[in-house]
C-alpha cells in the first residue's frame, strides 16, 4: 500500500542480568555466615577469659586469638564482625533488589542502574579495610582462616560490583542510588540495630563484677600457696597489689601481656605494684599436663630464664625472647643472653644443669596446682583471669580485686597501711 510504514516488531528491552545478583547473594550469604559464626567465637572468648575459641578453633591452633585480642577487633565496644555481618546482609539486600528488578521484562527502572555502583563501592571501602585488618594479621604471626574467607568475599564484591557496572549502564543520575542505599540501609542498619544492643549487653555481661571482683566470671579464686624466694620478682613485697605472670617464652599472647605489665609497673612504680613470673612452657619435653607441645622449644626458653635471673638478668632475658622473631634454638637461646651482657659461659653450664631443670620441674607443678591450664594466665590480688588482658581490663582488675581499700588509701594512691597479709596467697 502507498505510503504504509515498514512493519516493525516491538522488542522489548534486555533485561537486567541475573548472574551478577545471583553470585552477589551468594558470597553476601557466606559473608553474614561466616561473620556471624565469628562473633559468637568472639563472645567465647570474652566469656571464657580467651579459653575458648569455638568454631575457629577446629581450624587453626591459635583459635585466632590474634584477631580476637586485636586492638582492632571492637569499634566501641561493639566487634567488627558483628558490623559485618550487618554489611553482608546490606549486600544481600542489594542483590535480592535487584532480582526482583529483573523481573520488568521492559526497559529497567531507574533504580536498577544505582545498584551495581553501590556494590562497587561498598567492595571498595571492604577491601581498603581488609588491607589494614590483615596487615595486624601478619604482624600477629598467626592466621584467622574466618578473616581470610571475609577478605575474599569484600574482594568478590568489588571485582564484581565494578564488572556489573561498566558491564551495563555506565551512566546513571542521582535518582538512581536513592532506592538502593534506602533497600541496603534499611536491612543493614535494621538488623545492626536490633541485635546489637543484646550483643553489646551479652559482652559486659561477661566483664562486669561486684567492687570486690567476687562476682567476676571470668576470674576465679586461686588457691593459697607458697612460691620460692627464687620467682623472678621486682616490686616491693609490701606493695598495694600483687601480680604473678604465669607464661610461656614462645607464646605471642604471653609477649602482649608481658608488655602490658611492664608499662603499668612503670607508671605504678614497686610501692604500688609487685610483679612476679612463673614458668609454664606449653611444651611436652618439660611439662606432662600439656596434650602436645604448642610450642616446641618453650622448655629451652623457660630453662634460659631461670638462668638470666641467676645472674639477675630475667627481666631483660624476657623482654629480649619476646621481642624475637628468630626460630629459638640452643643458639638462638646463649645469643640471646649474651645480647644482655650475660655472662654466656655460666648460662651454658647452666642451661644443662640439674639444678634448672628442677627448678622448671617445680615452677611448672606449682603453676599447675595453682590452677593454670593455658597461657598467658595472669593471678591479681589472688584472681587468676587467662588470656592477654587488654591495659583496661587489667586496670580495671587491679582497681577492683586490690586488697587496700578505698578508706586506706592516701591521696597518691598509696595504701596507708600494709595490706592484710590473710587476705591474699602468696605475701611473704
Amino acid at each position: 500500500m502507498s505510503g504504509a510504514v515498514p512493519y516493525a516488531p516491538c522488542t522489548p528491552s534486555r533485561p537486567t542480568g541475573i548472574v551478577a545478583p545471583v553470585v552477589l547473594l551468594f558470597v553476601c550469604s557466606l559473608g553474614v555466615a561466616v561473620s556471624g559464626l565469628s562473633t559468637r567465637d568472639h563472645v567465647m572468648f570474652r566469656a571464657s577469659g580467651g579459653t575458648r575459641s569455638g568454631a575457629c578453633a577446629a581450624l587453626v591452633d591459635s583459635g585466632c586469638k590474634a584477631a580476637h585480642l586485636s586492638d582492632a577487633a571492637e569499634i566501641l565496644g561493639v566487634p567488627i564482625s558483628h558490623l559485618g555481618t550487618a554489611f553482608y546482609l546490606a549486600g544481600a539486600g542489594l542483590a535480592a533488589f535487584a532480582l526482583v528488578l529483573r523481573k520488568r521484562r521492559t526497559s529497567p527502572p531507574a533504580a536498577a542502574t544505582g545498584v551495581a555502583p553501590i556494590v562497587a563501592l561498598m567492595g571498595l571501602g571492604a577491601v581498603g579495610y581488609s588491607v589494614y585488618l590483615a596487615t595486624l594479621l601478619i604482624r600477629s604471626g598467626e592466621a584467622c582462616p574466618f578473616c581470610i574467607v571475609l577478605y575474599g568475599v569484600n574482594l568478590v564484591m568489588l571485582v564484581l560490583g565494578a564488572g556489573w557496572w561498566l558491564r551495563g549502564q555506565r551512566r546513571f543520575g542521582a535518582r538512581a542510588v536513592v532506592a538502593p542505599v534506602v533497600v541496603a540501609t534499611a536491612v543493614g542498619g535494621g538488623f545492626f540495630a536490633v541485635t546489637t544492643p543484646f550483643l553489646v549487653s551479652a559482652l559486659v555481661e561477661t566483664t562486669s563484677w561486684t567492687a570486690t571482683g567476687a562476682a567476676n566470671p571470668r576470674g576465679k579464686m586461686m588457691p593459697p600457696f607458697a612460691l620460692p624466694g627464687r620467682i623472678p620478682s621486682k616490686g616491693a613485697p609490701t606493695a598495694a597489689d600483687d601480680l604473678i605472670e604465669f607464661s610461656d617464652l614462645e607464646c605471642p599472647h604471653c609477649g602482649a601481656l608481658h608488655r602490658t605489665i611492664a608499662a603499668l609497673f612503670e607508671e605504678r612504680g614497686p610501692t604500688r605494684l609487685r610483679v612476679r613470673f612463673v614458668n609454664y612452657p606449653l611444651d611436652r619435653e618439660c611439662n606432662p599436663h600439656v596434650g602436645r607441645s604448642v610450642h616446641p622449644t618453650a622448655c629451652l626458653s623457660a630453662r634460659g630464664a631461670i638462668c638470666a635471673e641467676e645472674q639477675g638478668g630475667f627481666w631483660p632475658f624476657t623482654e629480649a625472647t619476646f621481642a624475637s622473631k628468630e626460630p629459638r634454638s640452643r643458639t638462638a637461646v646463649i645469643d640471646t643472653a649474651r645480647q644482655v651482657d650475660l655472662d654466656v659461659e655460666r648460662f651454658s653450664v647452666c642451661l644443662d644443669a640439674a639444678t634448672t631443670t628442677s627448678a622448671l620441674a617445680e615452677d611448672i607443678a606449682l603453676a599447675h596446682s595453682a590452677g593454670v591450664r593455658a597461657t598467658p594466665t595472669v593471678a591479681v590480688n589472688g584472681w587468676t583471669f587467662e588470656g592477654a588482658l587488654p591495659r583496661a581490663r587489667l586496670l580495671r582488675v587491679l582497681d577492683d580485686t586490690t586488697p587496700c581499700g578505698c578508706d586506706r588509701r592516701s591521696p597518691d594512691g598509696l595504701c596507708t597501711t600494709s595490706p592484710d597479709s590473710a587476705s591474699v596467697y602468696g605475701r611473704e
